[in-house]
């Protein structure tokens, strides 16, 4: 039997230490051993904390530190997640490449191209196993998709949610102590976040790439939210539209708004091939289409025409990933996780893209131009500060 692997986590914030808890499980079913964690505020790495989160956590065994770096020299780690900000990381997924640490990192990987690039070219060059926190690809609805429409040619796919601003939680970083919002909910702050698209959007666009392919251009317009109603730094703009274009011919249509004083979501998501859609419903899965003798002798009504296709996830997803990166590293098999970093990098630059088509005025943005044309060098570069 092989040993467990030795893992670590940097960042015990809202996801990390959702991360954690799956990765105690893992634990004590004996496939990991957790032996470091890493955060840049004590405060998060408190044994009262962590057990609050993770009830069981044996925290006093753990090595724990604020020196985020010296969990990646230290020769303690097989593999290691980062759960940081995108607008924070600073070199942590490079060294932990070259260091020959795999690698589990979350969405948005960065918040600037030219930074997760060089990540994808050192994780390539160093032959480690990579992910990224896609985790929506291990729901079994998700899953179920996926085999649906494997012969069947998409045309569309649309995707509307509507959620209120204050919706987003309150975070773990001390962001008031490093220039960022005073309630630390930085997912609404578009320097910390990159906007509602790169933070948010990726996922149903992630899910489109997983089920029909890679996004080849884009073009969006926001509607910015002006500086008088900018409050507790919550800057992101009040609504967008996206038009995501995919190699095999079909369209993704994606809008999104952050509204104040609504305190209700609306969520729609609609996937349409040649003669069909399905209805990602609340707890189910439905595909409209007509199987009888065509043209029908009258128009069939709704129930006729709706096929349930699956029910109710039944998956803990944050685990699923997990088991299925640990399992990966333990076996050298780079192809049972859904998402590397490699792949990761289309979902990445997409958004990014999306926000840069807004930014020139609603232009077409064609991927591969953004990720090597001169013409976009200054869009792919890290801002500092």
């Amino acid at each position: 039997m092989s040993s467990p692997t030795r893992i670590g986590v940097i960042g015990l914030g809202q996801r990390g230490l959702q991360h954690l808890a799956a990765l105690w499980q893992l634990q004590q079913e004996g496939a990991v051993e957790i032996v470091a964690l890493g955060d840049a505020f004590a405060a998060n790495l408190t044994s009262e904390k962590l057990g609050r989160y993770v009830p069981g956590l044996p925290a006093e065994s753990i090595e724990r530190t604020t020196n985020t770096r010296s969990l990646i020299n230290a020769d303690l780690l097989d593999a290691l997640y980062i759960a940081i900000p995108p607008n924070v990381h600073q070199g942590e997924v490079v060294d932990a490449a070259k260091a020959g640490i795999h690698l589990f990192v979350e969405k948005p990987m960065s918040l600037f191209l030219d930074e997760a690039i060089e990540m994808d070219n050192t994780i390539r060059d160093a032959g480690i196993i990579s992910t990224v926190g896609f985790q929506q690809r291990y729901d079994s609805q998700h899953e179920a998709l996926h085999d649906f429409l494997s012969d069947k040619p998409v045309v569309m796919a649309c995707y509307t949610l509507h959620a209120p601003i204050e919706s987003h939680s309150v975070k773990h970083t001390f962001t008031e102590t490093v220039g960022g919002p005073s309630n630390r909910v930085w997912t609404a702050n578009r320097a910390w976040s990159g906007g509602t698209v790169v933070e948010a959007g990726i996922h149903p666009l992630d899910l489109w790439r997983y089920w029909f392919g890679d996004v080849e251009w884009v073009h969006a317009q926001y509607i910015p939210r002006p500086p008088a109603e900018i409050f507790d730094g919550a800057d992101n703009p009040y609504a967008y539209s996206a038009n995501f274009g995919f190699a095999n011919g079909a369209i993704g249509v994606m809008t999104l708004s952050r509204l104040r004083r609504i305190f209700a979501s609306h969520l729609d998501h609609q996937v349409l091939w040649n003669e069909g859609r399905v209805a990602l419903e609340r707890d189910s899965l439905a595909a409209f289409h007509y199987d009888g003798d065509y043209p029908p002798a009258q128009n069939p009504d709704q129930d006729e025409v709706r096929h349930l296709i699956h029910g109710k996830n039944t998956k803990n997803t944050t685990y699923e990933i997990a088991a299925a990166f640990v399992r990966a590293v333990a076996e050298k098999r780079q192809d049972l996780v859904r998402s590397s970093f490699g792949d990761a990098m289309n979902s990445l630059a997409a958004v990014i893209a999306a926000n840069i088509s807004d930014e020139l005025g609603g232009v077409r943005v064609e991927i591969e131009a953004l990720m090597n044309s001169d013409k976009f060098a200054t869009h792919r570069q890290k801002i500092l500060g």
